[in-house]
């Protein structure tokens, strides 16, 4: 993102820090999974996602502003979601949720596998048991030794 009051994180970077253990959840991390619950589709609010490519981002708009973005890594058909980030004066407008929501709709509808590391992502799939169905489960399977 061009915004620098995002923080930096490029999809190479977070698949370093991504292990096997479920990491400590930020405070930032913690206002997104609190928009989660709240949010249904019928309130969806308006902006647009676009992709960069080079950086493995799916980068948030509205009204001409990057607010928020999803860091995340593929290979052939298969995405692992890794960070979300949305910034501090566009959270608790349920932009995390639209986000998340349209993110993996997106991904269904182009047939891609899709694991979910990232805490806010997972947090959406709780509160929004429909979308587990989307998400690959394979039991017994590291599903980060394919990315």
């Amino acid at each position: 993102m061009t915004d620098s009051r995002l923080p930096a994180l490029s999809s190479s970077d977070a698949l370093d820090r991504a292990d096997h253990s479920s990491p400590a959840v930020s405070a930032d991390q913690q206002a997104l999974m609190d928009e989660m619950p709240a949010t249904g589709p019928e309130e969806e609010p308006s902006f647009s996602i676009s992709l960069d490519e080079a950086a493995d981002v799916f980068i948030a708009t509205k009204d001409g502003i990057e607010f928020g973005g999803v860091v995340f890594a593929e290979k052939d058909d298969r995405v692992l979601l890794l960070a979300t980030s949305i910034l501090p004066e566009f959270r608790g407008k349920g932009l995390a949720a639209a986000l998340t929501r349209r993110v993996l709709d997106m991904l269904h509808a182009e047939g891609k596998s899709v694991t979910v590391k990232c805490p806010v992502f997972r947090s959406f799939v709780q509160h929004h048991p429909e979308y587990a169905a989307r998400l690959d489960h394979q039991p017994g399977r590291d599903p980060d030794d394919d990315v």
